[in-house]
């Protein structure tokens, strides 16, 4: 390098410029490599936006746009623009989007450019090109691949160069050593973590160590050890307290079953919540002060102060002193929450809730003047989960099903299967390979969990179907994925034979397991898409099926099928992302080269259905109808529609309070109007749809409720309804007796 002249002040790359500190960038946006892939209908159509953005306030300055690059994934722009920036107050925002004339255009990355450090073009120098990779949004966007551009500054207007001047030398970046960019670093995956992307081009995580996926990105340093433990103390622990329990001796208290005093359903002066604890005192005649000899106060579990006279031992609302019964509370009992409202939300109009005597919670109606035990906000969908509709063309169906039913002949009583929870995948489908007759598997099951001493009279089969539902449709082994990004309904992957050899055996063993399941009439654990029933029942795959699967397909088509699509300049083929490699796959014979019209589109939306839901997995479907077919012979089920057999298989996922409450039974002196049973009612209320089916499966093996709800739960001699018995002490945690 040459000494700087000593004669001349050192200046700064920015005062080079105008006076007020801009100077010309140029910036030339060269390619783009490996990009990702948005378009359903094939490659990309990328371009980049060019972005002068303000450090302070992010407030967008200027725009540039290149010109679109048509179906690539690696496309080649070399379009040069010469920007006026300040450095000290601006920066560059490079985003390239993928061109989509149907909906909005899709985001596959973007770049900031830090100008503080940028090289200025002299005679002589070399200015390398830079290679930056493509940054998400958000750490759930899907982006990959890299820009190429070249930057540097224009020399000032008027400037003489001088041989003696300093330079900037910068180092040279090759695309094997992409720059790295100011901004939030990506986090790096905890040991044990792997990135993955489904068929749709989603990113998703794969935890080896628990045998889980999940969409969110995981985050900190995961323990690989702890994790192991953690899994196998969930899988110990997690019905581990579920036994068969029996007549123990019970400690009877006798309930006083009254009806709350006719008195109390006088309009209040105000609405107020449940007292936890009697400790609220009414403003007025709350001190003891004054009273006669003899009396004394106390305050009512509402929070209402009472008098006591022990010279007669009566009690009395009459204040003594004054000859006035004491006021209503003027608060509600639950700090920091508005009157008439607690954790299950307000009450409706015109009621209140109190407590009687005894400690149970009564309601009144003030509009219609009476009291009633059960809790109003079970008429709340919203809080009491949506209503079954009772179906009486289903259970003559289902009737109808199970009288034509193959009967098991010449075999034993009882089809026995002990397997091991955290290898209940494996041992099944050991134990089900061995079975060389199918009749085996129509006799009555029945299933022990190795080292657990449990009598199957119906749950722990019903436990079983559950775990083993959770492991056979976990996309962690490939052989199914999630459908879309809004929802966690599952499809057959395409691509399960690179993840597994042998996957058309494990599908028919999925659908041995799933006519067991039906034959039995157990549920499995798993939400399917509409097509996957309509392919069990031999219908037409629709446009319209495609709706409630993946929205921004069923648009893409839809828009097709009201417009002209000759400008989108569509043949009669799709690409297939197979892991990275775009690969382009006919519809018909010499697709590649028939052009969609407006003639031809209804054809070629129907060919892209049947290619997105049929053609692609029919070697896996077959296996599994196969399966199914041993135990239930496919012709039965046409009497059911895709609705119907959904629900015939996997049940209801949103369970009614209203309902499990209006079909279960009580017995050791429990009734409707216990006051534990309110407790547990009002518990169960409070929770989510998830804990609900925790706790349905904690008592019953199953997370899901029959079809026409919880009046056709059955247990191992027929109908069983739910049911809450006393048992043991206060003290004591609840236990399952399941049947």
């Amino acid at each position: 390098h040459g000494m700087a002249d000593s004669s001349r002040p050192a200046e700064d790359v920015e005062e080079n410029g105008s006076s007020d500190g801009s100077r010309l960038l140029r910036l030339r946006v060269v390619a783009g490599h490996n990009l990702a892939k948005k378009d359903i209908f094939g490659a990309s159509d990328p371009y980049v936006r060019i972005d002068v953005v303000k450090q302070e306030g992010y407030s967008v300055l200027d725009s540039f746009y290149t010109k679109t690059k048509k179906k690539t994934l690696n496309p080649k722009w070399d379009e040069e623009f010469v920007i006026r920036v300040v450095p000290s107050e601006h920066k560059v925002v490079m985003e390239v989007f993928d061109e989509n004339r149907l909906t909005r255009d899709d985001f596959l990355g973007h770049v900031e450019l830090p100008l503080n450090a940028i090289a200025e073009e002299r005679p002589g120098r070399h200015i390398p090109q830079k290679y930056y990779i493509l940054r998400p949004r958000s750490l759930k966007s899907r982006v990959k691949g890299h820009l190429q551009v070249y930057h540097a500054f224009l020399p000032p207007e008027g400037e003489t160069n001088h041989e003696n001047d300093w330079e900037i030398v910068e180092p040279v970046s090759s695309p094997e050593e992409p720059a790295v960019l100011a901004g939030r670093p990506v986090i790096p995956l905890p040991a044990g973590w792997e990135e993955r992307e489904d068929a749709c081009g989603r990113i998703y995580y794969v935890n080896h160590v628990a045998r889980t996926t999940q969409w969110d990105r995981p985050t900190g340093a995961t323990m690989l050890e702890e994790e192991v433990q953690q899994r196998s103390l969930e899988l110990a622990q997690e019905f581990g307290r579920r036994v068969h329990i029996s007549a123990d001796d019970e400690q009877q208290v006798a309930e006083d079953i009254q009806p709350p005093p006719r008195d109390l359903a006088a309009p209040p002066q105000r609405r107020f919540t449940v007292p936890m604890v009697a400790a609220l005192r009414c403003e007025n005649n709350s001190s003891p002060e004054g009273l006669p000899a003899g009396w004394s106060l106390q305050v009512a579990p509402n929070g209402r102060v009472f008098f006591i006279d022990h010279n007669t031992k009566t009690t009395t609302w009459v204040d003594p002193r004054t000859g006035k019964p004491s006021a209503l509370p003027q608060h509600s009992a639950l700090p920091g929450k508005p009157d008439g409202v607690d954790d299950l939300g307000p009450l409706p109009d015109g009621w209140e809730e109190r407590i009687h005597t005894d400690g149970r919670i009564f309601f009144i109606d003030h509009t219609a003047r009476i009291t009633q035990w059960e809790d109003p906000r079970l008429n709340n969908p919203n809080v009491a989960g949506p209503a079954v509709p009772y179906s009486r063309d289903y259970k003559r169906k289902y009737e109808y099903l199970k009288s034509k039913l193959p009967k098991p002949s010449n075999i034993p009583s009882k089809f026995a299967m002990k397997v091991t929870r955290a290898k209940v995948l494996e041992d099944t489908y050991r134990i089900l390979s061995t079975v060389t007759s199918v009749e085996r598997l129509r006799s009555k099951l029945w299933v022990e969990f190795d080292e657990e001493e449990v009598l199957d009279y119906g749950g722990a089969s019903r436990e079983f179907f559950y775990l083993l539902s959770r492991e056979m449709f976990n996309p962690y082994y490939g052989l199914f994925e999630y459908s879309a990004a809004d929802n966690y309904t599952l499809q057959i992957n395409p691509f399960s034979g690179m993840c597994n050899e042998d996957h058309l055996s494990y599908f028919k063993f999925i659908g041995r397991i799933a006519g067991m399941a039906v034959y039995h009439g157990k549920l499995l654990d798993a939400f399917f898409i509409r097509p996957f029933y309509k392919m069990m029942l031999g219908k037409t795959i629709t446009l319209k099926d495609m709706e409630a699967v993946d929205t921004e397909y069923y648009n893409s088509l839809r828009w097709i099928m009201d417009n002209d699509p000759v400008e989108l300049d569509l043949r009669f083929c799709v690409d297939e992302d197979l892991f990275g490699h775009m690969q382009q796959r006919e519809l018909k014979p010499d697709g590649a080269n028939i052009s969609v019209t407006q003639d031809n589109k209804a054809e070629y939306i129907e060919l892209v259905i049947q290619w997105r839901f049929a053609s692609r997995i029919q070697p896996q479907m077959n296996a599994f109808l196969e399966g199914f077919n041993e135990l239930v012979p496919l012709q039965l089920l046409r009497v059911f529609d895709e609705h119907e057999l959904e629900l015939l298989m996997c049940g209801i996922g949103k369970i009614d309070v209203r309902d499990w409450r209006q079909h279960t039974v009580y017995k050791g002196g429990y009734h409707a109007n216990h006051v534990v049973v309110q407790w547990f009612w009002r518990l169960v209320l409070s929770f989510s749809n998830e804990m609900r089916s925790r706790l349905l499966q904690f008592v019953t093996g199953t997370s899901r409720v029959p079809m026409n709800g919880f009046r056709e739960l059955y247990g191992s001699n027929g109908p069983q309804p739910f049911t809450l018995e006393r048992w043991g002490l206060p003290a004591n945690l609840p236990r399952s007796h399941t049947w």
